[in-house]
């Protein structure tokens, strides 16, 4: 009996109870999730996620739902129903606002930062193929301008956060990777080489820009250009997991110039120097019996392989987290000989010794070689300088010619002049020969990382010391060909160069963390640092090579001539801060620092700078006035910021020693001796930025749509100059390093995230940022203008605004050029003997009342720094399918566009297709732009090297920088494979360009707001995959 009776109570318990298993993905990634809470609902009858997300769970009969929750993402209820098995898909949660966000010389939580930090996730960009994570950043983030100078791989871009914060000195932001302050900028010299190239974007979980002065304050005299702080990927707790990403595809210039044909060029030529008084028979233009006709375009420019891969594999326990990751990239370049490879390794660890102490590694090291053409905009070999005017009815290959290539046989460092009568202007060479035979490339290794230890004193006491290191060594290497070209006068001529560069971090970090009844919260930092910074510079030259056999490096004893040159910098930084945060119940908040700064490029009596920085802040929806009123309901948070800041600039104009007297090489009489090169200044001050910000931030919605709100003014005092001196006084250089100098920065910044649609398979995420600035500068010396060729810096302007003439047109009777001059009377250029007239529109023929154009009629004709920018980012999401659509804007600034001058060059040269609507009679005026053509008259049909409004273009553009279409493996076929996630995708980076611009490209500027000669930018295509096992 009690045996049926046991069988009995048995089986009523199996009917009881079922086994519910499944599996709970990232829904953005499609990969596990571990960890992860499971609960029957109304019960605590629960489990947790294995490694790969999956989990098993015997559930009561009459279960009906179970809850899904996982810190950062938002809770899931998901009915059971009769299924044994429940999928679910978790999204990370906008709304939790105590997300963590990392700040100097630590991190705090999201809703309690008080200073303006943008932040960029490294997810959002991991599959965008570039070279470097810094071009990634574009229109990612408000406040922050990155402009790609052009297409070459390895040119470093232009990153400016808040404006131009100095006048002379340096204006990039400062970078610190996982705490440890890096070099940016170009290391290469014949080749570009990006330094901020050497970091895998792959690498990277995210980024913070900081941008007001609460937030850099704490980097003191290194934070007037904002600073962008890094964080490198760590283990996470589980097994190991293994990823693999990899794109492959191909780049092409997103637009060349038109060129005149063969056809044109020969009409155009002749014309040009017909109207010079040519005769007929001497005409130097001339088509070949075969009718050549080559696009020098297909010989310089092609379509270029790019493939990337990174393998990493991380994992972690309590005490060990590890991430381990290796990474290749190949790229050709758009412009032939221009090639990109790198080869990366990143190995962090994180170690918990005791229960006190924590030590860590965070480590990269990487090898980049990059071969590049000459990209000078004004030298005979540039690339598009050159291309632009290489004769399209002459062949590129001669087989009768020593080489192999068209050259000229009376002059050989002239392109081939086939039937023409004369050779190309200023001996241009054969372009194509350049590329192929010439080298220049550019080889960087580097390592970068740090070591700590982190002790806990006592509770909520810690300190942390760490050691980082950023050392490069870069192996620069030119080789000109001594049979053409550059190398042809010297006999050819090799040159290598050796820069290596340390920089050492010693930093020590005393923290205190404390809430006391979650009522009063304090956050207490003092820091202790110490960098110094040497670098060597090695050069070696020589030229009337033996044989073209030694091309690959320099040997002795194979030139005839050779030089040597070098140099030592060396500089060093002691800074010590202090830093604390207080806030009564998440609604008050106050926040200041202080940092000493004590750097060797001061003299002695201002070596040490201080630089304050304070903020405040009200969560103004935590009052319970607030939470009471109905009509607010639909905002979720509401805070009120401001804050105030100094800080300094250590990049300052001079050197690394402008305070003191310095002596450098001399020759006089044939002898070799030293002489005086830099009249010291004892007196010289910190470049000093004065900062003020004041933002809203607040959710609506339920948190479903976030905005931030800001207005914020830099004023930046004593910018480093140079006084000019008299003669007389024998002043090297005849000036001196002072502290006479102000600009004035300021803008508004606005960012909304919002989640517009999420309905079950179908989401829709939109991201907005939207930038104005004004740029003023406020005092130079004596109020004296500093003058470019294009542009000037004068008080009340735009920095580097442009400058230059008024241009009226052309001469509808005679085809000359017309401008206004500055009392606003016009004046025409007569073509045939170089003189202005004055111009009566009512007499337009009549050349009797002779007049002139000077420096003195130029004005300002814009400003070279766009007003607005911004970016518009658009993921959708519907099943297992995403799409993303991001746009990039900005505007209000104008171009010179120095190109257009040399593309309408009345030299022997070709010309670009604009040159077909010049003035040829009344009868035919053209485009009412461009002047008669007359040979070897450009400078004053042009106004070559100088600004006017003929060749002065608004920049603005609207950009569909990135579309990318992607799709997950579903999870029935992965669990089918030893995969927990597989996705596939297609991208076009730079699809679309929309502007009124006339050149390559608004953003391809060769100088602040000069497009002179500049190189192309890229359209990348590519197809890719991300798999995770």
């Amino acid at each position: 009996m009690s045996f049926i009776l046991t069988l009995t109570l048995l089986n009523q318990a199996v009917a009881q109870s079922r086994t519910v298993s499944g599996k709970v993905t990232d829904q953005s990634t499609s990969q596990g999730l571990p960890g992860v809470a499971v609960i029957v609902k109304g019960t605590s009858v629960g489990t947790a996620t294995g490694v790969d997300g999956s989990y098993s769970l015997d559930v009561p009969a009459d279960a009906k739902t179970l809850v899904f929750r996982f810190i950062g993402y938002t809770p899931v209820e998901k009915a059971i129903g009769n299924a044994s098995s429940v999928n679910v898909t978790m999204v990370i949660d906008s709304k939790q606002l105590d997300e963590v966000v990392v700040v100097g010389y630590g991190t705090q939580q999201k809703k309690d930062v008080t200073s303006s930090i943008s932040q960029v996730k490294g997810s959002e960009i991991a599959n965008l193929a570039t070279p470097s994570f810094d071009q990634q950043l574009a229109g990612r983030a408000s406040g922050v301008q990155v402009t790609q100078p052009s297409g070459i791989l390895g040119a470093p871009p232009t990153i400016r956060v808040r404006g131009v914060n100095s006048i002379l000195g340096g204006t990039s932001p400062l970078i610190v990777v996982d705490g440890v302050p890096a070099f940016s900028g170009n290391a290469g010299g014949f080749t570009p080489a990006n330094t901020l190239g050497d970091i895998n974007p792959a690498d990277i979980e995210s980024f913070e820009i900081l941008k007001d002065g609460a937030a850099t304050a704490i980097y003191g005299s290194r934070a007037s250009n904002g600073v962008i702080l890094i964080t490198t990927k760590k283990g996470k707790n589980g097994q190991v997991r293994f990823n693999y990403d990899n794109y492959v595809g191909y780049a092409e210039a997103t637009k060349l110039h038109d060129l005149l044909d063969a056809k044109e060029f020969v009409e155009i030529q002749n014309e040009k120097y017909a109207a010079a008084g040519t005769t007929p028979d001497k005409l130097p233009a001339r088509m070949d019996a075969e009718g050549t006709n080559t696009d020098w375009n297909d010989y310089v420019f092609r379509r270029g392989f790019q493939q990337n891969h990174v393998f990493s594999a991380s994992a972690g326990t309590d005490k060990t987290k590890y991430y381990v990751s290796l990474g290749y990239s190949n790229q050709e370049g758009i412009a032939r000989a221009n090639d990109l490879k790198r080869y990366t390794f990143r190995s962090n660890l994180d170690q918990k010794v005791t229960d006190w102490l924590d030590f860590g590694v965070q480590a990269g090291l990487t090898s980049q070689q990059n071969t590049g053409p000459l990209t000078a905009s004004n030298s005979l070999g540039g690339n598009t300088f050159a291309v632009i005017r290489q004769l399209p009815n002459v062949k590129v290959y001669n087989p009768e010619d020593p080489t192999g290539y068209n050259i000229d046989a009376t002059d050989r460092r002239s392109l081939g002049r086939g039937n023409n009568l004369i050779t190309i202007s200023d001996g241009i060479p054969n372009l194509r020969f350049v590329l192929d035979q010439n080298l220049r490339k550019a080889t960087t290794f580097r390592g970068l990382g740090n070591a700590y230890l982190e002790a806990k004193i006592i509770d909520n006491l810690r300190f942390k010391t760490l050691l980082g290191i950023d050392a490069s060594l870069t192996d620069d290497y030119s080789f000109n060909d001594p049979r053409h070209s550059d190398g042809f006068s010297s006999g050819g001529s090799i040159s290598q160069a050796y820069s290596p560069t340390t920089r050492w971090t010693w930093q020590n970090i005393l923290s205190y963390n404390k809430s006391i009844n979650e009522v009063h919260n304090i956050d207490l930092t003092a820091v202790a640092e110490y960098t110094k910074t040497r670098g060597t510079f090695f050069q070696a030259t020589g030229t009337g090579l033996s044989d073209r056999f030694f091309r690959e490096n320099l040997v002795s004893g194979t030139f005839a001539n050779q030089f040597a040159s070098g140099g030592v910098t060396e500089n060093g930084l002691a800074s010590y801060l202090g830093r604390f945060n207080y806030n009564y119940k998440s609604k008050y908040y106050i926040g200041g620092s202080v940092r000493a700064d004590g750097l060797s490029k001061m003299p002695e009596a201002g070596r040490w700078g201080y630089f304050p920085g304070m903020s405040f802040a009200w969560r103004v929806s935590e009052e319970e006035f607030f939470k009471n009123s109905g009509a607010l309901s639909f905002i979720s948070d509401l805070r009120l910021r401001g804050s105030f800041a100094e800080v300094g600039n250590t990049d300052i104009f001079g050197g690394n020693y402008p305070y003191i007297g310095s002596y450098g090489s001399a020759q006089y009489g044939g002898q070799n001796g030293i002489s005086f090169n830099n009249t010291g200044n004892p007196d010289l001050k910190w470049e000093t930025q004065k900062i003020y910000d004041m933002g809203v931030d607040f959710s609506v919605l339920d948190g479903r749509i976030n905005m931030v709100f800001a207005y914020w003014k830099k004023d930046n005092i004593d910018n480093v100059l140079g006084a000019p001196t008299a003669p007389s006084l024998g002043v090297p250089g005849n000036r001196i390093i002072k502290n006479i100098g102000d600009i004035s920065n300021s803008g508004l910044e606005f960012t909304v995230n919002s989640t517009i649609i999420d309905k079950g398979a179908f989401t829709w995420v939109s991201n907005l940022n939207v930038s104005t600035q004004k740029n003023e500068v406020k005092r130079l010396v004596d109020g004296q203008d500093i003058f470019g060729e294009y542009t000037i810096v004068r008080e009340g302007e735009s920095i580097n605004s442009i400058y230059g003439y008024e241009y009226k047109g052309v001469n509808k009777a005679n085809g000359n050029p017309i401008y206004q001059k500055a009392d606003g009377t016009l004046v025409q250029g007569n073509i045939t003997n170089s003189t202005y007239y004055v111009y009566d529109p009512a007499n337009p023929t009549d050349l009797t009342t002779t007049s002139s154009l000077t420096a003195a009629d130029k004005k300002v004709l814009g400003s070279a720094l766009p007003t607005w920018f911004g970016g518009f980012d658009n993921q959708f999401k519907y099943g297992n399918f995403d799409l993303g659509l991001f746009f990039r804007f900005s505007g209000g600034n104008v171009i010179m566009n120095r190109t257009r001058q040399d593309l309408l060059s009345m030299n022997f040269v070709n010309n670009g297709t604009e040159i077909l609507n010049r003035w040829q009679s009344p009868e035919k005026p053209g485009d009412g732009q461009t002047p008669r053509l007359y040979a070897a008259a450009g400078n004053f049909i042009n106004r070559d090297n100088e600004s006017t409004t003929r060749f002065v273009e608004d920049g603005d553009f609207l950009k569909l920088s990135n579309v990318m279409l992607g799709y997950n493996l579903p999870s029935t076929i992965l669990e089918k494979t030893r995969f927990n996630k597989a996705r596939v995708f297609a991208q076009v980076q730079n699809a679309v360009t929309f502007t009124k611009y006339s050149g390559l490209d608004p953003e391809t500027n060769t100088g602040l707001g000069v497009d002179f000669n500049g190189n192309p930018q890229q359209r990348v295509y590519t197809v890719g995959l991300n798999i995770g096992f």
